[in-house]
């Protein structure tokens, strides 16, 4: 999951921030992320023990993975003639 980092001075809005610490707890246990919009930030929930179980992770290949899940599905953008590419740069207004 992207997290905007902090810029050349250092700053990082409180929403990038509190996700990163979020999504840094997150290795570690089952958490959930709850947007405060009020306070303009995340917050942070872990899930009470024993509710969850240790994710189960299938031996694959990365190569393996990103075919399942972008080339499988029509989702690899692997050239400037896709229609995303397309669309995302603007040049096709048709594509949806």
């Amino acid at each position: 999951m992207p997290v905007r980092q902090a810029n050349s001075d250092g700053k990082q809005n409180e929403y990038a921030r509190t996700k990163e610490i979020g999504l840094m707890q997150r290795i570690k246990e089952w958490v959930r992320l709850y947007t405060d919009q009020e306070n303009h930030c995340y917050k942070v929930f872990p899930a009470p023990t024993d509710r969850f179980a240790d994710p189960q992770w299938p031996e694959l290949k990365a190569a393996r993975i990103f075919k399942l899940a972008f080339r499988d599905k029509g989702r690899l953008v692997d050239s400037v003639q896709h229609p995303l590419f397309l669309k995302w740069a603007a040049r096709d207004t048709d594509a949806e």
